[in-house]
């Protein structure tokens, strides 16, 4: 099976099964045990046609007069990917990109299904000329949507809530290649000291600005090849994550609820900084969601990190007042880490964003019953939609007046103006983020 092929069935798995991306990427590479330059290329197939999806389909809807959801899957998938080697990538031969879809259709799919993706690539050759994004001032919605690869409907929402020059910075940064950032395992070894290690393998490393633990590579390894991770000295953890346990800023002896927790990256960053004594409950609802908290544990020797199956909806009943310290990571849009999600963006819709608030409430609500008088409360987002963030957490002292907010930002070690720290991209050059830390009177 060669490097196409491969990034093409990749490609099927993601957009018809709807599977993670980065866990495709991840299983295809170690089942294939690709050499670095095919790694290279792979991941660029998918990562890249998955980024310009919507322009790669904005071209297909000009060229076909079937409409996309009239077209086979492996069809669609190979005549996405055939597109993105001709106009996303400069080091690809326009007669490659064709003769080699116009393979894997025959070898994959049937004589017919290759005529016409031949028919639909050379066309887009032809035709290339035609296929320039309109003009900010033809459609500035569609401008932003087709030049940084964002849903329409998005960059629609953005510009009401932030204005235009907000609106396109943050277009530029989620069209922007993340670097990969790594959690110190401070159980088993100082940032130093890995950061040191990391220099020995001739790795470049460099100290996150806020995280005391974070740690960046600027140069994208292959995973695999990282013998710390192995050896549960890091873990993979992007730096505005690793700020929410350090809200929460867990102490000897206590016990933590972790409600919404797989796969366990602040669970077990919650034990590190807890101590020994210090016990951690990471809840989901799904058992083999658990067992990703419990293979994180084992693996970077956190031996306090137990688990609970239950439902953060319901999880205030069976627990009331049972912890010192309750960590809420909500189910949410995903808003703010759409360069480390690229499939995410397409799989979201408008519609979201006016049913999850509901859930992030309820489970708000329950989880607060966990909470032991004089204890704190956190809640936290991957998105920067107020909607689900401080319209939620303000709905919630609204009806809760046993509880108060306190002041989040110094623990982030930022200077936001608080109470509640909202990490904007397109202002903090990260990942959008939401914390807010309440405590329970008495």
């Amino acid at each position: 099976m060669n490097v196409r092929e491969i990034a093409l069935q990749s490609l099927l798995a993601i957009c018809r099964d709807e599977a993670y991306s980065n866990i495709v990427v991840s299983q295809a590479i170690q089942k294939h045990k690709l050499a670095d330059r095919d790694r290279r290329f792979f991941t660029e197939l998918v990562y890249g046609t998955l980024r310009q999806l919507n322009y790669l389909d904005w071209i297909i809807a000009k060229l076909s007069t079937r409409k996309l959801t009239q077209l086979d899957a492996l069809c669609l998938a190979i005549v996405r990917l055939g597109l993105y080697q001709i106009f996303g990538m400069t080091k690809v031969p326009e007669s490659a990109a064709c003769n080699e879809s116009v393979k894997l259709a025959t070898r994959l799919g049937n004589r017919g299904m290759a005529k016409f993706v031949n028919a639909m690539l050379r066309s887009s050759i032809r035709r290339r000329r035609e296929f320039a994004i309109p003009s900010a001032e033809e459609n500035e919605h569609l401008h932003l949507s087709l030049t940084y690869h964002l849903p329409e409907w998005l960059v629609s929402v953005w510009l009401k809530s932030y204005g235009r020059d907000d609106t396109i910075a943050l277009c530029q940064y989620f069209n922007t290649i993340p670097v990969l950032c790594l959690r110190t395992n401070t159980a088993r070894i100082s940032r130093d000291e890995l950061l040191q290690r990391l220099q020995a393998q001739h790795i470049r490393a460099e100290k996150a600005r806020y995280s005391p633990e974070g740690i960046y590579l600027p140069e994208i390894p292959n995973i695999g090849d990282l013998s710390i991770l192995k050896e549960g000295l890091a873990i993979i953890q992007d730096e505005p994550s690793q700020l929410v346990a350090h809200v929460v800023a867990p102490e000897a002896h206590e016990m933590i609820f972790d409600v919404c927790a797989a796969p366990g990256g602040k669970t077990t960053h919650l034990a590190a900084l807890g101590g020994p004594t210090c016990t951690v409950y990471g809840g989901d609802i799904y058992e083999h969601r658990l067992k990703l908290i419990s293979f994180n544990a084992q693996r970077l020797g956190l031996p306090n990190v137990r688990t609970i199956l239950q439902n953060a909806c319901t999880i205030g009943h069976p627990y009331a007042g049972r912890a010192d310290r309750v960590l809420v990571d909500a189910p949410c849009s995903g808003l703010g880490i759409l360069r480390h999600k690229l499939d995410l963006r397409w799989r979201k819709k408008a519609s979201d964003l006016r049913t999850l608030p509901a859930l992030q409430r309820r489970i708000l609500d329950s989880a607060s019953q966990c909470v032991r008088p004089g204890g704190v409360l956190v809640y936290s987002t991957c998105t920067i939609q107020d909607a689900e963030n401080i319209d939620v957490v303000r709905q919630f002292l609204d009806s809760h007046k046993d509880f108060h907010a306190e002041n989040a930002a110094p623990l982030c070690g930022m200077d936001h103006e608080g109470p509640f720290v909202q990490i904007l991209p397109q202002r903090d050059g990260m990942d959008g983020f939401f914390i807010a830390r309440m405590r329970r009177d008495g």
